[in-house]
């Protein structure tokens, strides 16, 4: 008897249908709905550099540190009032779109889901029409074969002049080609992204790392969403218990 055992909720790592042919068991945190809503790390993050990017926190901080105190160079925009068009709203998407309300912002969402939260934002039919109405869009959506490059050339067409790109699900939502072009051409003013296409195998020549290099208005953090301490010491103590469950009943 194997065991895969993942304290994560994306598994398009794993080749499932392999592992089901040679009789492993794949756990991990994926349909685990009411254990997942006290792990928060990654919407915090979504907060977090979102933030970052529109009051330009990286840059002001290098300043800092490099002897300047300069204010002036670092005029950014607030989330009061604005719009936010989340994509996905299932359990993190929810719980980001809490975290927004909160600014006082006007809380779209889009998903085909039939229990659409509408406590919680507005339901909007099309992606286009959430795109173009939105101030920011934040991605939070499963990867798989209907979401690959769901945000590609023509969806960053809609994106309205001054708005940014929030991306904490899976790199490879995002046209990454697509998205390098948007900035250069101004259709997008930023974007901060948690996640890049090819991960783990990310290096200095990643299309996106060589943008980011020369560019501040990209973000980019190394999949950092759910690297707590409070939500590591959770979420793996749950999956060992799993194990322990589904083992035990193997030798039963």
């Amino acid at each position: 008897c194997c065991v895969i055992a993942c304290p994560v909720t994306g598994i398009d790592h794993i080749d499932v249908e392999t592992c089901s042919q040679y009789g492993i068991k794949v756990i991990s945190l994926k349909g685990e709905t009411e254990f997942l809503k006290e792990i928060r790390a990654t919407a915090e993050l979504t907060i977090g550099i979102t933030l970052a990017l529109i009051r330009k926190i990286p840059e002001a901080v290098n300043s800092v540190r490099q002897g300047a105190w300069k204010r002036d160079l670092f005029q950014g925009t607030e989330l009061h009032r604005k719009t936010v068009g989340i994509v996905g709203m299932g359990r993190l998407g929810k719980i980001v779109a809490g975290y927004f309300k909160a600014f006082n912002m006007n809380v779209l969402g889009y998903d085909i889901r039939p229990d659409f939260p509408d406590n919680l934002a507005i339901k909007v039919n099309r992606l286009d029409d959430l795109i173009s109405k939105s101030d920011i869009v934040s991605l939070h959506v499963n990867y798989d074969d209907t979401t690959k490059n769901l945000i590609g050339k023509e969806e960053f067409s809609y994106f309205k002049p001054g708005s940014i790109l929030i991306n904490t699900s899976r790199g490879g939502v995002v046209d990454q080609q697509a998205l390098i072009d948007a900035l250069n051409k101004k259709q997008l003013a930023g974007a901060a992204v948690d996640v890049l296409d090819g991960e783990p195998d990310i290096t200095k020549d990643h299309p996106l790392i060589k943008y980011a290099k020369n560019n501040s208005n990209l973000l980019i953090v190394p999949h950092i969403g759910g690297n707590t301490k409070e939500s590591f010491e959770k979420t793996e103590v749950f999956i060992a218990k799993k194990v322990v469950e589904y083992l035990n009943n193997k030798n039963l």
